[in-house]
């Protein structure tokens, strides 16, 4: 079992701040998410519902929970950290 930070750069990777949107726990037989409390002025302009569908979207677009496949996506506005 490997745990990523789901972290959203609402002024893109160069403003440096980050929210994370929440955790996404992956195996063998998937990934689920566990989402984290946002506001939406943490994030605005962008709703939270909006970024949790995102999430959502990448989580789906996994082959078999490889966490890997997060750890390496190129995103301006996105990133995933593994946790210890």
């Amino acid at each position: 079992m490997r745990m990523l930070e789901a972290r959203f750069y609402p002024r893109a990777k160069s403003g440096g701040r980050f929210v994370t949107i929440g955790r996404v726990v992956c195996n063998d037989a998937g990934a689920a998410i566990h989402p984290d409390p946002v506001s939406d002025r943490s994030v605005s302009p962008f709703p939270v519902a909006d970024l949790q569908s995102k999430l959502q979207f990448f989580v789906d677009s996994l082959a078999s929970g490889r966490a890997d496949e997060l750890l390496t996506m190129k995103s301006d506005f996105w990133s995933f950290v593994e946790l210890s």
